[in-house]
């Protein structure tokens, strides 16, 4: 499991305002503010000094789409966000993974071992002694019962 991962529950009214907040926090900054800048951009400088028709809010939107798509286009590198990919891990990497976990395993339980032998010691003990002691009442038992016998 990674230990970065952060984990959102949303409880009730509140966490419903907020997950409604952030939401309409990210459309406004990541769609609507840089669709107004590009045509406000555009009515400043292109209809001013090339005498073209003014944009509005729809034609900034596609304006910005167009340069968001480009930029992703142009950019070698691989998304930073995936939604349920996981990378292919090798042979070699998922025996490192191993070997980790079985060194923290033994961190958290420095002498495993020697703890489940001694328990297991301990109960073969246990055993021994009550059957020692159930031979023990079968004897007093047979004991008695000859006594028995010999007085009746």
């Amino acid at each position: 499991m990674n230990k970065n991962l952060k984990i959102i529950t949303i409880n009730g009214v509140r966490g419903m305002l907020m997950a409604v907040f952030i939401i309409f926090g990210l459309i406004s900054g990541f769609i609507i503010s840089p669709a107004w800048v590009c045509m406000k951009l555009w009515n400043t400088f292109v209809v001013n000094y090339a005498a073209a028709a003014p944009m509005n809010m729809y034609q900034g939107l596609l304006s910005w789409t167009v340069i968001a798509l480009i930029l992703y286009a142009l950019n070698n590198k691989r998304a930073l966000i995936g939604f349920g990919s996981y990378p292919k891990l090798s042979n070699e990497q998922i025996k490192e993974i191993i070997r980790k976990s079985k060194m923290s395993n033994s961190a958290i339980f420095p002498d495993f071992e020697s703890l489940q032998n001694s328990i297991k010691n301990e109960i073969k003990e246990n055993i021994n002694d009550i059957n020692t002691a159930n031979e023990n009442t079968v004897k007093k038992d047979s004991q008695n019962e000859q006594q028995e016998e010999i007085r009746g």
